[in-house]
């Protein structure tokens, strides 16, 4: 007998989301600027570290060399505005390239970076994830990491054309919607089958569950797709099953 589906609580609202390319949660990212970044006031031997959020105590996704170039730019929060800028004392400019901090590309990471760190680059792309996603219909995804942490178990999705997505949590099979609109994304109204689960599929499901009901914006790329919640945090990270 086939398991009895269950409601994934508490993803119970349909819930209204949108397909945010490049915006976190929190204050709007900006792609103004450029296409991509290099890395500048970071010493020979040191690195730009990459985190899950944008702030210093962020959980370390990756690290790109202090010399590193390309890096794809997907936006940026804090600083201030052209307006602001112009206005403002050297002191005040000081102080609030400090507060900048931009959402990057480099190799197969995409995370927060100091912006204070960041200078328009000029070499070729150093980002693996590809050009940006325009349509996730017909797109199937593995988890690869939740918040840097690497799956410990096999876990995936996929998008149908008709808005619905399907996949893994790790031992139970889900499905269900998602909506995209006007800067956010959201899974609403999702379903799950009821198998008991050993560890670490069991751990698994439970991590990438919580990741699904807290997706507030996404970052998809032809090879990746990040999730972030309300505040800009990654949640998860996944890769591209299928062909572009």
């Amino acid at each position: 007998m086939s398991p009895r589906p269950r409601r994934i609580d508490p993803l119970r609202a349909a819930l209204l989301g949108a397909l945010a390319l490049c915006l976190p949660g929190t204050a709007a990212a900006t792609a103004d600027g450029p296409d991509f970044y290099r890395v500048t006031g970071v010493a020979p031997g040191d690195v730009l570290n990459v985190r899950a959020s944008p702030r210093a105590s962020g959980t370390k996704l990756g690290a790109i060399p202090h010399d590193a170039d390309g890096i794809a730019n997907f936006g940026c929060i804090g600083g201030l505005s052209l307006a602001e800028y112009q206005a403002a004392t050297e002191v005040e400019r000081a102080a609030a390239r400090k507060t900048r901090w931009c959402k990057v590309g480099y190799e197969l990471t995409i995370g927060w970076a100091a912006g204070w760190f960041l200078a328009e680059g000029s070499a070729e792309s150093n980002f693996g994830g590809g050009a940006r996603l325009g349509d996730l219909a017909g797109s199937a995804w593995r988890l690869r990491d939740l918040a840097g942490e690497a799956a410990a178990a096999e876990a995936w999705m996929a998008f149908t054309a008709d808005g619905k997505v399907t996949g893994l949590g790790g031992c139970n099979r889900f499905g269900g919607g998602y909506e995209a609109k006007a800067g956010q994304f959201r899974f609403g109204a999702l379903a799950a089958t009821m198998m008991a689960c050993p560890d670490p599929k069991a751990r698994t499901e439970s991590s990438f569950f919580k990741a699904l009901e807290a997706t507030r914006a996404i970052v998809a790329t032809e090879r990746l797709l990040v999730l972030f919640d309300g505040d800009g945090t990654v949640l998860a990270a996944l890769v591209r099953r299928n062909p572009g």
